[in-house]
């Protein structure tokens, strides 16, 4: 029992792992008993949170805490004062701390490498976190080596779109700590989102809990598939083929590079997806309702509809509070019809756009990758608008234009995966000069037949992915309708069939390192 309590490093709490379901099923059972009485509710699930926080970040569970501190009282300040200066003041304080210790955790050892490398210097960072987590574990740290603390990406974004909320006195700031950190640390999703937003979660916490049959029904519904999704699919293809080959493209036919890049492009989707999946439907077991984060963004027509269908929350957070104020910005300072004869709604909207999709590479991690992956979704994104009649499609294309369209738009998305997945730049090159010179279409046949398993998972994903909506939802539907008897004989045989496939590698999470 007291083994439960300590946080191991090496076996950090997971979706994945035994012990969250044996975590969730107390915390489900405790519940029962007082999900009536709200602020016992939200503080037994505050408590659970930062235990669950701690059992997959160890001491890093101090640096949410005290990112929630600063805050709940930085907020309660803002809306505390009358004029506008002091409450912006106020604010980009909020920014600065938050952004800062965001920067430190994640960038420090990027722009420390540029400046040693153009100055000749050596810099080293110092982490007293890592100081802390090896009296924590008995495990020894260097204190010269950053630990990203899981899931601060997601918790600083949250904090900052509250923050900016109570300064556009859009919500009103919260009087009570343990709401508000209960929001900000909601277990379900506080590791890899989806980002919540006040105005979506705050309301619930006061609000009794209600779930009706179709909300059970679709909790177990989105658990199950999530876990197909991940252990099933992305699991199995990466430890098993996609990652063999990123490591060592040289090793691998043109054929087999290409179909790992196909193979990535379905892992990473439904390794993010899967969890954002479980998590929604946890977080639906206890009576709250998360927004969704993916729409099928691999039936997307053309770039714009992509950034519509992934990572939504995301993508709705850089819209509300850095596109659009950065827009808005430029509009009041460029008065000139048009530069260069483009009119000036175009640059605006192209600066933005790239200065937003560089930023989003860039908050993926300290790597050129990912700057290089943000500017080319961005790039897409502006030529896009350009050539698309002020970035709208004014009429529905026929069939075939809609199947070149999608093709296009898949081929891109796939072939900047390549990017954002390569472990460094000769490996990228190695990699599209096989898919380019060295195809080997005779091979092709022994390839699929020496990984069968993997290829028939990478077709089946895709084909699943690309079922018509309403097709989805009538399975749906039927899951919820059906007797309790035959939901728990689909869930055994789902286990059973994920078990089969169940490796004794635990693949963690993609999404855990941003």
């Amino acid at each position: 029992m007291l083994s439960f309590l300590k946080y191991d490093p090496l076996a950090p709490m997971l979706f994945t792992r035994l012990s969250f379901w044996v975590f969730l099923c107390v915390i489900l059972l405790i519940y029962s008993f007082i999900y009536k009485k709200l602020r016992s509710r939200n503080l037994f699930l505050l408590l659970a949170s930062l235990f669950f926080y701690y059992k997959a970040g160890g001491a890093f569970v101090i640096l949410l805490l005290l990112t929630t501190v600063i805050n709940f009282y930085g907020a309660w300040l803002t809306g505390g004062v009358a004029g506008k200066n002091r409450r912006k003041a106020i604010l980009v304080l909020l920014l600065v701390i938050d952004l800062g210790i965001l920067a430190w955790c994640k960038y420090s050892y990027f722009f420390t490498g540029i400046i040693n490398s153009i100055l000749g210097t050596d810099i080293h960072v110092i982490n007293i976190f890592n100081e802390i987590s090896s009296v924590m574990t008995g495990r020894s740290l260097s204190l010269t080596t950053i630990l990203l603390p899981i899931g601060i990406s997601f918790y600083t974004f949250q904090l900052i779109s509250y923050s900016i909320e109570v300064y556009r006195k859009r919500i009103v700031p919260m009087r009570d700590f343990v709401d508000f950190a209960f929001y900000i640390s909601f277990f379900p999703q506080v590791i890899s989102g989806p980002i919540v937003k006040a105005t979506q979660f705050l309301p619930q916490i006061r609000e009794n809990y209600v779930i009706s049959r179709a909300d059970y029904g679709n909790a177990l519904l989105l658990i199950l598939g999530g876990f197909v999704k991940k252990m099933v699919i992305a699991d199995y293809i990466s430890l098993n083929f996609v990652g063999r080959v990123f490591e060592n493209p040289n090793l691998y036919t043109g054929f087999e590079n290409l179909m790992a890049v196909y193979g990535y492009t379905l892992q990473i989707y439904c390794d993010f997806s899967g969890y954002t999946d479980i998590a929604i439907g946890v977080a639906l077991l206890l009576g709250f309702r998360l927004p969704p984060n993916f729409n099928s963004p691999y039936k997307a027509k053309n770039i714009n509809d992509f950034w519509k269908r992934w990572h939504i929350s995301l993508t709705t957070w850089f819209r509300d509070y850095l596109f659009l104020p950065l827009a808005y910005f430029l509009s009041d300072r460029m008065k000139k019809e048009s530069y260069f004869r483009i009119r000036t709604e175009t640059w605006i909207y192209s600066v933005t756009t790239l200065v937003v999709f560089l930023l989003c590479g860039l908050w993926h991690g300290a790597s050129m990758n990912f700057v290089i992956w943000g500017g080319l979704h961005g790039a897409a994104l502006v030529l896009f608008r350009l050539f698309s009649s002020k970035g709208r499609r004014k009429k529905r294309g026929n069939l075939l234009q809609n199947s070149i369209s999608w093709f296009i738009t898949f081929q891109f998305v796939a072939f900047t995966w390549i990017i954002f997945r390569a472990n460094d730049s000769e490996s990228l090159t190695r990699m599209i000069e096989k898919i380019l010179y060295n195809f080997h279409p005779e091979l092709i046949l022994p390839v699929m037949m020496a990984y069968k398993t993997v290829f028939i998972l990478i077709f089946a994903g895709f084909m699943i992915h690309w079922i018509p909506e309403n097709r989805k939802l009538w399975v749906k539907n039927l899951f919820i309708q059906s007797p309790e008897l035959v939901k728990f004989s689909v869930i055994l045989f789902i286990l059973i069939f994920i078990y089969q496939f169940n490796s004794s590698d635990i693949v963690p999470f993609i999404y855990f390192r941003f």
